[in-house]
């Protein structure tokens, strides 16, 4: 062990001590790195702020540049512990200047609440110190907000034994599909699928990603090859996993077709072709026409060759991952025989069993110091329709929400359900009818289906009703499925039409009109987070430095002094939290501005600050002048700084 590492653990258990109770102490490899491992009982006040029973793991490192097999390192003892260990908790202590926000948020991609302790001089806080900045640094991490495709076990929740499942059959030869509203988690179990195959099972894949360009520019002769062309190379190199090498095509379809046939025959083991966002090349991509005729072109040779295979007792699997099983299910295209019909199955990834939605809920609540009784539980997933990706934001709404110095904190039904409400109008039907728009651009044959359950219409053919419940628009019963949603299909059905009534836009126009509605709502709901975020941060701040400085201003006197003084005699009446949810954004700005000493480590440039601040408060989506794209450009540079410096938090 190095004497400086030596040195950080002596001085670790120093400061802990008071806190904790050091029950185990060592040192211990990683890979190259080198750490300090603790297992410590917290005092029964430290146990009751972190709403722990068993043992806290303490780990440490002296590296000035933190990487994220830290993180996967204190998961590994954690799951080693034998259930000793807390397993959604550790404190971690380390000298890396940017390691808060790393640590935490990958501690978010494997299910830890990170509690990183950063010290560069190799002194700790004591006693009151301490427990401030450990409850700080817990409470003030949102593990609810996971915008990427999830795959560690601890955030897997419901889908594990799918995603086994469809590597099992796809390692037997089986055609699978995977079609969902967006943001249903796709991504997700296609990633966990991959990882299993890779672990598990002796195959060869092709992941194809048809939302990338030089993808869905190609003909249905061009995918072949590219296609053919991966398959070669991992053939020759004798690996088993690659990304489709979309290269310039220079075959016929019947040469590509013959190609394709031939390299599946050069393979004992099974091949596994994975298709993701498949919608790109199927003829609701307007801006790929050639994928109009090509749609069959591919299939009929894709289904070709898979039965070409299957006489020759090789094994190919396939697997379609997409929003639209539109193009899937019907007869003919373009008077066309639609070769996959009956070959590419329908089949869902439906939102979680409200068992899922609710264990879910419930453990990530936990590592923030959020409970929640059965009732709540039950009104989250509800409101929420059971998705997935919807619940984490609703959720990531109600931590920012709840004051730090009462966590952790039960809270009931009756405490969630106005909290939803307000997410409910602030963003989530927003963040609802968005995913409405694309799966209604992409399958234009539900629109009417889904608008005409607001009237309570019940004649719908079971066909459509139960693609709907598939697609977790309704439930089983043919209701909508929860508030969230009721609340999108609202804002849909009042859409005003952008053409004459009763005529119907061209399919090409379609895209292009909800992609720009698209990128217009999503704006919106970025500066709404945005402004969430920022009002979280700048209150949690004030607080901390009035805790810090005995004989200074309270952080409600501090808040109030940045503010007009009308602004300071209405808002005086209320309490810090209550002031907070009624600044605006330019109060945000100013508080900042004011106590810029405080907020200069995280924006660093008050210049670039202004002007992104700004250019963020003009709300291009709220006017009725007509947008340039250089200034939705503009919107999205200014959000994108202003996101990252955040994000350091």
């Amino acid at each position: 062990m190095s004497y400086q590492l030596q040195k950080l653990k002596a001085e670790t258990s120093s400061a802990f001590t008071g806190l904790f109770v050091i029950n185990s102490e060592a040192v211990r490899q990683f890979e190259t790195g080198e750490y300090f491992v603790m297992y410590a009982r917290g005092s029964k006040r430290l146990q009751s702020i972190l709403g722990v029973e068993r043992e806290i793991l303490v780990i440490g490192n002296i590296y000035s540049d933190q990487q994220v097999r830290s993180v996967q390192f204190a998961r590994r003892v954690i799951d080693e512990s034998d259930g000793r260990l807390e397993t959604t908790l550790c404190v971690f202590v380390h000298q890396d200047p940017r390691g808060n926000a790393k640590l935490k948020r990958w501690g978010r991609e494997n299910g830890l609440a990170v509690i990183p302790v950063y010290t560069s001089t190799g002194v700790l806080p004591r006693e009151q110190a301490l427990e401030r900045l450990l409850s700080f640094e817990f409470f003030t991490q949102d593990p609810f907000d996971v915008t990427g495709p999830v795959a560690n076990d601890a955030q897997f929740f419901g889908r594990r034994s799918e995603a086994q499942e469809l590597a099992r059959k796809l390692q037997s030869g089986h055609i699978r599909s995977c079609f969902g509203i967006r943001k249903i988690g796709k991504t997700s179990i296609l990633h966990r699928v991959l990882a299993e195959l890779k672990d598990n099972y002796d195959a060869v894949t092709v992941f194809i990603d048809c939302q990338r360009d030089d993808v869905f520019g190609l003909t249905a002769a061009g995918l072949l090859e590219a296609i053919t062309r991966s398959l070669s190379i991992l053939k020759d190199s004798g690996r088993a996993y690659a990304e489709v090498d979309a290269g310039p095509s220079v075959l016929s379809l019947a040469d590509a077709a013959r190609s394709f046939q031939e390299i599946l025959g050069h393979f004992d083991r099974p091949v596994v072709l994975v298709f993701d966002e498949i919608d790109y090349i199927t003829p609701s991509n307007g801006g790929a026409n050639q994928w109009r005729s090509g749609f069959v072109e591919f299939w009929r040779n894709v289904r070709a060759a898979y039965h070409a295979a299957a006489r020759d007792e090789r094994k190919v699997s396939l697997l379609v991952s997409g929003v639209s099983s539109r193009w899937f299910s019907v007869e003919s295209i373009d008077g066309a025989e639609n070769a996959a019909l009956a070959f590419i199955p329908e089949e869902y990834l439906s939102p979680l069993p409200r068992g899922a939605a609710n264990a879910m809920i419930k453990n990530i609540g936990a590592m923030a110091g959020l409970r929640f009784d059965d009732g709540a539980l039950e009104a989250i997933s509800s409101f929420c329709s059971d998705m997935p990706f919807w619940i984490r934001k609703a959720c990531s709404s109600i931590h920012g929400k709840i004051e730090t110095a009462a966590r952790p904190v039960l809270l009931q039904q009756a405490v969630v359900s106005p909290m939803l409400e307000d997410y409910g109008r602030d963003e989530g039907a927003a963040l609802a009818k968005v995913a409405l728009q694309h799966l209604f651009r992409v399958y234009p044959e539900l629109r009417a289906a889904s608008l005409s359950i607001l009237t309570n219409n019940s004649d719908l053919p079971s066909g459509v009703q139960r693609t709907l419940c598939r697609y977790g628009v309704t439930n089983s019963r043919g209701e909508i499925s929860g508030t969230m949603m009721r609340m999108a299909l609202t804002m849909v059905a009042e859409d005003v039409p952008l053409l004459e009534a009763g005529t119907e836009p061209r399919e090409e126009s379609r895209p292009l009109v909800s992609e720009w509605a698209e990128e217009l709502a999503g704006i919106s709901y970025r500066r709404n987070t945005m402004e969430r975020a920022l009002r979280s941060l700048v209150i949690n701040f004030l607080r901390m430095s009035a805790l810090s400085t005995k004989d200074g201003p309270s952080a409600k006197t501090s808040l109030l002094l940045a503010l007009s003084q009308k602004r300071r005699v209405e808002l005086e009446p209320f309490n810090l939290e209550a002031i907070a949810d009624k600044l605006f954004w330019l109060e945000l700005v100013a508080i900042i501005n004011k106590h810029w000493q405080m907020f200069e480590r995280i924006f660093g440039d008050k210049t670039a600050f202004n002007e992104y601040a700004g250019i963020v408060n003009d709300r291009p989506d709220a006017h009725a002048k007509h947008l340039e794209p250089s200034d939705v450009a503009m919107h999205r540079r200014a959000l994108h700084w202003l996101d990252e410096r955040i994000a350091r938090v």
